[in-house]
């Protein structure tokens, strides 16, 4: 097979691990004010305050909206200003939308989550393809899982800190702030932007080509079924919790246990997929879906509504994990293009997703929501079945023909 890497792999003797800290810092403090309480926290603080099913699908969907229009400028703001500049920007951003949700109501408060999503939009792809650049080569995929993990904390400590300080007043929104605003101080630690190398490589053999082409596809796949399957979720989990008769302070524990189920797996996701192949361990989390989301149909009581709640948290959790690895394993390519082919393929998804379901929600139940779940993990089983025999063929036929 011809065709290798013209660029160097960073080696561990020249690796900046100042500002490998600092970055994963800041991700980590950003996540926790964007998504954590941008994302997971704020609807339930807007059903506090009176917005329906279809009105939190709206919403949610104007979130997903902002970030996928951020995922399509942020990379040549990069080019433009610098990835440091861009983060920064940013996180003011989010930090206005939330301020805007302090002086304001509905419907003024879908500007808030333009704003809030436009500003996550700008800091994912300003930060990840600097952060994944420096990272040794030696050691890139357990660091993605690392840094993958970090960001599955928002969903656990968000919640934690909403239930100890109350819903119902405005401290979850300057909670909000104050995490946006302490992850600018570890980005002024962070080093410069080493300058971008153009990766240039030369793959001549059609069965590698074909097989990179098939795994990054299959990223995107996973992606959009992620993206409605997460924001549908985490949009209208307090329209199904309150069919169930949760109070406040026992929807904010089920996010909590949802995100902790998504912290605790990422690893053995990541492990599945380094021993027996993406196509399986999606296979493996899409079947796992979709089992727990029949059980979760149930009457079930607090208790097997929390343990079937941890491991959803775990399996949903695992569409980004899995569909950022494919961008990273489908060989040849510049990996910020890749990384941003997943994004907006997950943010687009993201955006219909809500409405999708909170349309269906408002017209049947409000148990449609794990319906919807439970069909989508179905369709990707499907999908990833009909793929891996699609491409079998592929491979046989190439193997076949003449050299």
């Amino acid at each position: 097979m011809a065709g290798k890497k013209l660029n160097p792999d960073i080696s561990s003797d020249q690796t900046d691990w100042r500002t490998i800290v600092a970055l994963n810092v800041t991700s980590t403090l950003s996540q926790l004010g964007q998504f954590g309480i941008g994302i997971v926290v704020l609807p339930l603080w807007l059903a506090e305050h009176g917005l329906n099913a279809t009105q939190l699908g709206v919403f949610a969907s104007s979130e997903w909206l902002g970030m996928f229009i951020g995922l399509a400028f942020t990379p040549q703001l990069n080019l433009r200003f610098g990835h440091r500049i861009v983060i920064a920007i940013g996180l003011i951003i989010t930090i206005v939308g939330f301020g805007i949700i302090l002086v304001s109501t509905w419907p003024v408060w879908l500007s808030s989550g333009l704003l809030i999503g436009l500003g996550m939009g700008l800091r994912w792809i300003g930060l990840e393809p600097w952060l994944y650049r420096i990272l040794p080569s030696n050691a890139r995929g357990r660091l993605v899982g690392f840094h993958e993990t970090l960001m599955g904390i928002a969903p656990i400590v968000a919640p934690m800190l909403t239930a100890w300080i109350g819903i119902s007043g405005k401290a979850p929104i300057y909670l909000g702030i104050t995490f946006c605003s302490l992850a600018l101080l570890p980005l002024m630690l962070a080093k410069f932007v080493p300058a971008s190398k153009t990766e240039s490589l030369e793959i001549t053999d059609p069965i590698q080509t074909a097989s990179n082409d098939a795994v990054l596809s299959l990223g995107v796949a996973i992606a959009v079924i992620g993206g409605i399957t997460e924001a549908s979720f985490s949009g209208l989990f307090p329209i199904f919790g309150a069919g169930r008769n949760l109070s406040a302070n026992e929807m904010a524990t089920l996010l909590s246990l949802f995100g902790l189920g998504g912290i605790l797996l990422q690893y053995l996701t990541g492990w599945l997929a380094d021993h027996r192949g993406l196509r399986f361990a999606t296979l493996v989390c899409a079947i796992s879906t979709a089992f727990f989301s029949a059980i979760a149909s149930l009457p079930l009581g607090f208790l097997g509504l929390s343990i079937t709640i941890f491991a959803l948290g775990g399996t949903i959790t695992a569409y980004l994990t899995l569909s950022i690895i494919s961008a990273t394993s489908a060989g040849d390519g510049d990996l910020s293009i890749k990384m941003r082919q997943v994004s907006m393929a997950y943010t687009a998804s993201s955006i219909f997703g809500p409405i999708l379901a909170g349309t269906i929600m408002k017209n049947l139940t409000s148990d449609a929501l794990i319906w919807q779940v439970g069909l989508l993990a179905m369709i990707l089983s499907i999908y990833l079945i009909t793929k891996g025999r699609v491409i079998h063929k592929l491979r046989m036929h190439l193997m076949s023909q003449p050299s």
